[in-house]
């Protein structure tokens, strides 16, 4: 290629016309964050200059083209050189590199790097050089200026079509799906699937499709960069529904063996009626009701339950979670909101148990004077919790010179055993859910939690986010976007930012990752981010092979760095999705091996998701105890608006169905594992 410099003060440059992909706006502002700013997490030092990429994701063969973004006019020219280098790794792929299309107006984008067929899918970074032209010194190094993803996408659904927007039940549904081949070889063999939306990897969602698979073209052969089309008059029946309802459908591209997908696309939302009735027509899924007529607005009116002059008490409540036998600090004021005085009061206190049963009764103040509206008097006091796990309330009391109640109110405790570190693994950035009370238990007590996720959850919904079927950017982005909502939603119950660790792993690609692609050499190909490595930034490991070894290996790397006396994962195998079964697979193994190396944490507890119809799960060689974890009202509180911030995946209806104070559940199921570290193998073929 050409290697022309760019300069800046005496030299504009401009990019030849051509022309623009109109890229949708949160794609843009996510490309242009990540190569200003760099990686979220050890981002380098930046140099004067700055860069952006025109895109954020790329396919193997696509050019990439880079804006400089030069600092105020310099006093002198300076020329600029670029290197491209695979994320983590020190050696470029492609050195002395200059921006091609100088000709003298202002830069836009220019092109840099045409990346090659052969090139690794993942993140990549762009390094810096400035040179004085005069002196040939170079003035400023920066390494990781910007960065972008490079895909391997083989085959693309550029559409899929449905005849009409309005079906009665029994009509039938009409679809064309056209289909682009992206690489440079022959595809053949090609099966063109269509059905009701489902992900493959979902159990559910696979059985629940069952027969109604309709393949409407098999042995599809696609040259290098062509396209061709598979239609069909007959591609599903409309279903029988009793009122009006939407429906979704999915085209499928499998290989020949029909082992391996290709590629996913949705179709529009299409209304299915009833014979004769044409109305009304139901809200799609990002909506919180379905219909107007169950629009909610009398289940919430107060939080919590009426208490007898509840306002003369208040508790703090950021601690309501402790220890067998601690001394609990319960803080709360006092006031006085009535107009008269209150004379030589006396304030105890009694620890009840969750039937209401007295263990306890403490004098806390004695012959005070509470005036009218007067500031509230802060106090603190010390009670000492019973040895078993529970729930427990300590009821305050307000009592005057005779003894009559003139305020009360009530505060709930969970005592449970803690751990004095935790390690949670999750499949996806909503799995967290059966945890939080644990989670938030941890925090109130100062007890290290740290939280891993495998998968980005890309697929999850991506569609509905963005509105239309996800390609490698999109799903790029909703996986950033659900890493986020983590974040806020685990942030909630106070888990600091520092304390989260994302692997990147492709939503529902792990079980070919742990079955059928064991070593770093033969990297799976997720469907939707067309990566087999992870192309994220802020990873606990940059650009993570797609492979069975290496996820192990990271796991064990965890492990060992945070040191848990407690490993949460979900249960073996966990329900429906490939995901959820995995999980455990991956915790498991590098456990096993730490094990044999002597390098797990002494007196490890490995708990697992409590199973809630075991018929439905094939049986596993392990034995397991269970456990109640209870929860405090405050801290359940908390885990269910901890729950709205996964508005991607049904947050919004969550918070339109709030649970009133006496319908929050008080306890979270788990199993120990007793014997985790024997029947190596057992799961290892599918």
């Amino acid at each position: 290629m050409a290697t022309g410099r760019i300069t800046h003060r005496v030299q504009t440059i401009v990019a030849p016309k051509r022309s623009r992909v109109a890229w949708h706006p949160v794609l843009l502002a996510v490309a242009w964050l990540t190569c200003a700013l760099g990686s979220a997490i050890g981002a380098p030092p930046q140099a004067a200059v700055q860069a952006a990429t025109d895109r954020i994701t790329y396919n193997v063969g696509d050019p990439v083209q880079v804006r400089i973004i030069p600092p105020a006019p310099a006093d002198s020219e300076v020329h600029y050189h670029f290197a491209v280098r695979y994320a983590d790794d020190t050696k470029p792929v492609a050195d002395g590199l200059a921006l091609e299309g100088v000709d003298g107006q202002p830069a836009i984008y220019h092109l840099l790097w045409k990346i090659p067929f052969d090139a690794r899918a993942g993140k990549y970074e762009i390094d810096l050089r400035e040179e004085d032209p005069k002196s040939h010194q170079i003035t400023t190094e920066a390494a990781g200026i910007c960065t972008f993803v490079v895909h391997r996408q083989l085959v693309r659904i550029d559409s899929v079509e449905v005849g009409e927007e309005n079906y009665t039940s029994g009509d039938s549904i009409s679809c064309h799906v056209r289909v682009a081949n992206l690489s440079d070889k022959e595809l053949s063999g090609l099966r063109v699937e269509f059905s009701e939306r489902y992900w493959p990897w979902i159990v559910q969602q696979t059985e629940r499709v069952g027969a109604g698979i309709t393949t409407v073209q098999d042995g599809m052969t696609l040259k290098p960069h062509q396209g061709a089309s598979a239609s069909s008059g007959r591609c599903i029946e409309a279903p029988k529904v009793d009122q009006p309802g939407l429906r979704q459908y999915s085209a499928v591209i499998w290989d020949h063996a029909r082992k391996n997908v290709y590629a996913i696309a949705l179709s529009p939302l299409v209304f299915i009626n009833p014979p004769g009735v044409q109305s009304p027509r139901p809200y799609p899924g990002q909506y919180t009701y379905p219909d107007l007529k169950t629009v909610n607005t009398t289940s919430y009116r107060h939080f919590h339950p009426e208490r007898f002059s509840a306002d003369a008490i208040q508790f703090e409540t950021q601690h309501t979670m402790f220890a067998p036998g601690a001394d609990a600090k319960i803080r709360f004021s006092l006031s006085n909101p009535t107009d008269a005085a209150w004379q030589q009061v006396s304030v105890d206190a009694r620890l009840l148990d969750s039937q209401g049963k007295e263990l306890s009764r403490h004098m806390l103040v004695g012959h005070a004077d509470l005036l009218p509206h007067a500031p509230a008097l802060k106090q603190e006091a010390a009670i000492a919790l019973p040895t078993d796990a529970g729930i427990y309330r300590v009821a305050l009391q307000i009592l005057d010179a005779a003894g009559n109640t003139l305020a009360a109110n009530l505060l709930e405790l969970g005592v449970n055993p803690l751990p004095q570190s935790a390690l949670i693994f999750c499949a996806h950035e909503d799995d967290d859910g059966t945890q939080m009370g644990f989670i938030r238990a941890l925090v109130e007590n100062q007890i290290p939690v740290h939280m891993v996720y495998f998968t980005s959850g890309d697929a999850g919904s991506c569609d509905r986010f963005f509105e239309h079927s996800c390609g490698p950017a999109d799903a790029l982005n909703f996986g950033a976007v659900r890493m986020q909502e983590s974040r806020a939603a685990i942030g909630h119950l106070g888990v600091p930012p520092e304390n989260f660790i994302f692997l990147g792993l492709p939503d529902g690609g792990t079980g070919k990752i742990w079955y059928e692609h064991v070593s770093a050499n033969d990297p799976y190909l997720a469907v939707l981010l067309a990566s087999d490595h992870s192309p994220y930034n802020g990873m606990f490991r940059p650009n993570l092979p797609y492979a069975r070894d290496p996820v192990v290996e990271a796991t064990e790397e965890i492990i060992k760095k945070f040191q848990p006396q407690v490993i949460f994962t979900v249960h073996p195998p966990a329900e429906g999705h490939i995901d959820h079964i995995v999980n455990n697979y991956f915790v498991v193994k590098a456990m096993q091996n730490m094990l044999r190396a002597g390098t797990l944490p002494p007196g490890v507890e490995l708990r697992v998701d409590r199973i809630f119809n075991p018929r439905e799960h094939p049986s596993t060689p392990y034995h397991y105890e269970d456990h109640e974890f209870y929860v405090s009202g405050d801290a359940m509180a908390l885990a269910q608006e901890a729950g709205w911030f996964y508005q991607s995946q049904g947050g919004n209806k969550s918070e339109g169905n709030i649970r009133d104070w006496n319908q929050l559940r008080r306890t979270e199921g788990y199993r120990k594992v007793l014997d985790w570290n024997e029947h190596e193998g057992w799961n290892e073929k599918e």
